[in-house]
């Protein structure tokens, strides 16, 4: 394996502000922060690569110069196309896109770029960003050789996997993946869905989830949750001071079905549980390289979950490498990609330092490599005591 190979920088949403009624608006990256990023990146002399060139020095198959980077895009939203990849092509930069199949528009629809602002045909106003990228756009970003389209398994999901109660529900990010398991139609349109947050009652409890690479999925019974939508309708959980009596006897219901066991009425087997990990991971590979007609060899996972048997999966399905994601212990594998997030939300001054001392420190340049090293035994040292 090369001794230092290139720093993969993520990133999710690109935009020049945030959607306020997006419950996951924190995945946005300021658009001008972004596109000083790749200026930087043009005008000292670095050049981003894909994940096979990356692969290649990584395993040292082939050399690297110490100006090689990557850029990865997370979850395949609109704004990727509207925005990242114009701004890529300014400057003459790539970056590689991470997809869900199941998230990906159906719809044959090919929109408005920043593109088509600078050329006049569309003023900036006009451009649509609520919602995940199309077949047909990602066709044409792949075409263009300045994107690489690979996968994020094929749900981006997360399931219940226990009876600890999280906390209830009253808006806000943690129902998502409730709603979309319960209406997984939604998911390519549920950003621009003005219904969306309502699809599951107030005061629904929110029970432990984990990604659906990982989960083994617990069926809570059905019954209890008619009790509570019951007992919902006798409080106006739209206020705050409604809801501690509420939850003081939501969780009374609750911890009389677990009392007599009642609480869940299914544990998903250990062979279903294989047979769904398979279709996250041999599916989406699948499902991409029919719609695109390319090879997909890299797998990104969703919320950093993972485990030694998904990636090992992986492999003899044919991938060269998964992302390390939260199993940091593997990032020095060769067929692992640790990555470094790359949206530094300050201010423009600040945000490319930033971005300077991560190349330079990966590239362990000096003094970038010794302030490294000392952040790092800070860290250790304040996590210890």
């Amino acid at each position: 394996m090369s001794s230092c190979s290139p720093p993969v920088f993520y990133y999710h949403s690109v935009a020049p502000f945030r959607l306020q009624e997006w419950s996951l608006q924190g995945l946005t990256f300021s658009l001008s922060t972004f596109e000083d990023q790749l200026r930087y990146l043009d005008k000292h002399g670095f050049h981003t690569i894909f994940l096979e060139e990356y692969s290649a020095i990584r395993n040292g198959i082939q050399p690297g110069s110490g100006d090689e980077i990557c850029l990865t895009f997370d979850d395949g939203y609109l704004d990727n196309w509207v925005y990242a990849w114009p701004l890529a092509k300014k400057y003459g930069q790539c970056f590689t896109l991470f997809v869900s199949p199941e998230c990906v528009d159906p719809r044959p629809v090919v929109r408005p770029t920043l593109q088509d602002v600078w050329e006049g045909r569309v003023p900036q106003e006009a451009l649509e960003t609520r919602g995940y990228l199309s077949w047909a756009e990602l066709k044409r970003m792949q075409e263009s050789g300045v994107v690489d389209v690979q996968s994020h398994t094929m749900s981006h999901t997360k399931y219940v996997v226990s009876t600890r109660l999280v906390e209830f529900y009253y808006g806000g990010y943690r129902g998502i993946y409730p709603i979309w398991n319960q209406n997984p139609g939604l998911k390519p349109h549920y950003m621009a869905d003005p219904e969306f947050a309502t699809r599951i009652p107030l005061g629904f409890p929110l029970f432990e989830e984990r990604s659906a690479v990982i989960a083994r999925k617990v069926d809570i019974n059905p019954q209890l949750m008619a009790d509570l939508e019951e007992l919902q309708s006798h409080f106006a959980l739209n206020t705050i001071e409604a809801r501690p009596a509420y939850e003081a006897r939501a969780r009374d219901l609750l911890e009389g079905y677990q009392a007599k066991s009642q609480l869940v009425v299914g544990v998903e087997s250990p062979q279903d549980q294989r047979l769904r990990l398979e279709y996250e991971v041999v599916e989406s590979k699948k499902q991409i390289e029919i719609q695109l007609q390319k090879p997909v060899h890299f797998l990104c996972w969703p919320h950093g979950d993972n485990s030694g048997e998904a990636h090992q999966l992986a492999r003899e399905a044919g991938y060269l490498a998964t992302t390390s994601g939260k199993m940091t212990g593997e990032a020095n594998k060769p067929d692992r990609i640790p990555r470094i997030g790359g949206d530094f939300e300050n201010s423009l001054w600040v945000s490319r330092q930033k971005f300077h001392f991560k190349i330079n420190s990966h590239y362990r340049r000096q003094p970038y490599r010794t302030v490294r090293k000392v952040y790092d035994l800070k860290n250790r040292i304040l996590k210890n005591a």
